[in-house]
């Protein structure tokens, strides 16, 4: 017996405790890597897994469209004035004559749409972490979510 299991009276049968449940529970979860987007490749479990062994999030494909909702609030912008040159043919003498047009300085107001349509873009990149769902047979993986990392920055008394 060691001197930690002496402190520890259960430790040993916290450990056959783990070990049981390490062999009876199976893990479902994995943690890949994005090899690769195009095409699209993640390293998990020890293996390559590509486009047949993945089923991806929605969310996460490139050209992913959604409606934003909530989006109504009032606007107000301030025009400055703008001075625009053009040309036109002179009916009268055939030569072209150059006019400027002035528009004044003016306020706008109005609001925004209450909902509007987006396309979003790639959100996977190569490096990038990803959480997978395995299935019970171990053929198929399920793309949940991309994964970041968190810190802590302190934030100023000011």
């Amino acid at each position: 017996m060691s001197e930690q299991d002496a402190r520890d009276p259960f430790l040993g049968l916290n450990e056959h405790i783990r070990g049981q449940a390490r062999g009876e529970v199976p893990t479902y979860y994995a943690v890949g890597k994005v090899l690769s987007t195009n095409p699209l490749a993640i390293r998990a479990d020890g293996m390559d897994l590509d486009l047949e062994d993945l089923y991806v999030a929605e969310h996460l494909t490139a050209g992913w469209k959604e409606t934003l909702t909530g989006l109504k609030w009032p606007v107000t912008s301030k025009l400055p004035e703008k001075v625009f040159y053009g040309q036109h043919l002179c009916a009268y003498s055939g030569l072209y004559v150059s006019n400027p047009v002035t528009r004044p300085e003016e306020t706008v107001e109005g609001e925004t749409a209450e909902t509007a349509p987006v396309t979003h873009g790639a959100l996977l990149k190569a490096g990038d972490r990803v959480l997978l769902l395995r299935s019970p047979d171990g053929q198929t993986y399920y793309l949940l979510e991309r994964l970041v990392k968190t810190y802590y920055e302190p934030v100023s008394a000011d």
